[in-house]
């Protein structure tokens, strides 16, 4: 979210001459593009702020206010997807894995290319089955790190490969 932010708000991105972009490419891993539910209290969290109950408090005591302005229906998402996702000039690659416990649902986190811009969402478990990373481990996940490499022009082939740390020590779900 941060790079979104950076790119809208703080000069990342020239949306008038995309020739002057600061930034060029954008590699994200599990991002909260489209907000959370975080595999279900997000989504009750919106229907009440809808209903005019101030849930932020109780949210914020468990999560932080960064985990409360991820939630599906948040003014940080509502403003950071208004007037689109992306920027011309700019090539995305977004990478989700369908075991993210926090990103959820986990194709909320995959972005519609706006004109000029061009958007690779890749799921980690397409063409890789084996890789099972969760959110907290994807980091450290052979296939999303080769993914990232090659979204960045390195030469190296497309990994799948079973991992240690592939198992978010039990919290994948």
């Amino acid at each position: 979210m941060l790079i979104r932010r950076y790119l809208k708000y703080m000069g990342g991105a020239d949306p008038a001459d995309p020739a002057h972009n600061v930034i060029a490419h954008v590699v994200t891993l599990g991002a909260t593009n489209h907000g959370t539910t975080l595999s279900g209290p997000g989504a009750l969290a919106a229907v009440l702020r809808d209903a005019g109950v101030n849930v932020e408090p109780s949210i914020t005591a468990i999560a932080g206010s960064a985990g409360y302005e991820q939630l599906v229906g948040s003014s940080m998402i509502t403003e950071l997807n208004r007037g689109g996702e992306t920027f011309a000039g700019v090539d995305y690659t977004v990478i989700a894995t369908r075991f993210d416990q926090f990103s959820t649902p986990y194709t909320a986190t995959f972005l519609t290319a706006g004109p000029g811009a061009r958007v690779n969402n890749v799921l980690l478990q397409d063409g890789c089955p084996v890789d099972v990373s969760g959110h907290s481990v994807m980091t450290y996940s052979p296939r999303a790190i080769s993914v990232t490499l090659r979204a960045l022009g390195v030469s190296t082939p497309l990994v799948c490969t079973v991992h240690p740390w592939n198992q978010d020590w039990g919290l994948t779900g």
